[in-house]
């Protein structure tokens, strides 16, 4: 009897250590994070983190309904600058609940026409909960449940504006998915993926026109690699894709949408605030515009 004790301490001993080897084997450096790309970890209870982000988007061109690019007259031009502020805090060890609200300001021209514009952009209201931790060979997964509300403008564009006064899509989206994130010390990089849906139940009424919404699959992949002390480059490739609309119940052709984005920075990080500073471009997509973007992000926690 007393062998057969001594033996089933023996094993939660060993169980015990080996779990606590993997966890101080987990490497979690602080870095700035992806652009685009949700990374993992939650912010720890109590505490808020303000992230603004902004982007200065020009579009070189167009991708159309059958993903052929065509580049945009030599005098006509079509630029955005977008201010979202990512704000989240933490319920508890594993819950972060937020929002991000934005601005934008929308310029074009057209032939000889110009127009201008600013408003408030579409609300994400988000809930993560971190229900996997990292251990040496399992990444930290995050579940995300996210809801858009059509806060910007999104139909009666005024005369002569070109569109530029539309700050909105009408819809009401349900995004969920989830957020992977593991650190590899030998090589210095924090990899990071998501994996996200995001459903339209109900319709919406755009300028008199009943517009139903497809389903929007998005992948996100991410890596960071830590190069100098509290220095880092990041890469990013952002993929996703819509089916057609149904408009006023029939399905109307090649009004899908798909894109996929490159994105590169360099970021820098102190244990309270980061930064990233870098670049954008869409490589390729089906209505969609194709944009150059230069893009600035800060980290604060408090």
């Amino acid at each position: 009897m007393k062998r057969r004790i001594v033996f089933l301490l023996s094993i939660i001993f060993i169980a015990g250590a080996a779990h606590a080897a993997e966890k101080e084997d987990v490497w979690e450096p602080i870095t700035p994070g992806p652009f685009t790309t949700y990374s993992a970890p939650v912010v720890e209870p109590g505490k808020v983190l303000i992230q603004p982000l902004y982007f200065f988007n020009i579009a070189r061109g167009i991708f159309d309904g059958t993903a052929a690019y065509h580049g945009l007259p030599s005098k006509d031009y079509i630029y955005q600058q977008l201010l979202q502020l990512y704000t989240v805090f933490g319920l508890t060890d594993c819950i972060e609940v937020g929002a991000q609200p934005e601005w934008q300001w929308n310029y074009a021209r057209v032939d000889t026409d110009t127009a201008r514009a600013n408003g408030i952009g579409d609300t994400l209201l988000i809930a993560r909960y971190c229900g996997i931790d990292e251990t040496r060979w399992i990444p930290r997964v995050t579940g995300n449940f996210m809801v858009k509300l059509p806060t910007g403008k999104y139909q009666k564009s005024g005369d002569g504006m070109l569109y530029t006064d539309i700050t909105g899509t009408g819809s009401t989206d349900y995004t969920y998915g989830f957020s992977f994130t593991k650190g590899v010390h030998p090589i210095r990089t924090v990899f990071h993926l998501d994996l996200f849906l995001t459903n339209v139940p109900s319709p919406a009424r755009i300028d008199g026109v009943k517009a139903e919404f497809s389903n929007t699959y998005i992948v996100n992949g991410a890596l960071e690699w830590i190069f100098y002390k509290n220095f880092n480059l990041l890469g990013e490739l952002l993929w996703q894709t819509q089916g057609d609309m149904r408009l006023d119940g029939d399905r109307t052709p090649e009004t899908g949408k798909s894109s996929l984005v490159f994105s590169t920075g360099i970021g820098y990080s102190r244990e309270n605030w980061q930064m990233l500073v870098g670049y954008q471009r869409t490589l390729a997509g089906t209505n969609v515009a194709a944009n150059d973007t230069m893009a600035v992000t800060v980290l604060v926690m408090f």
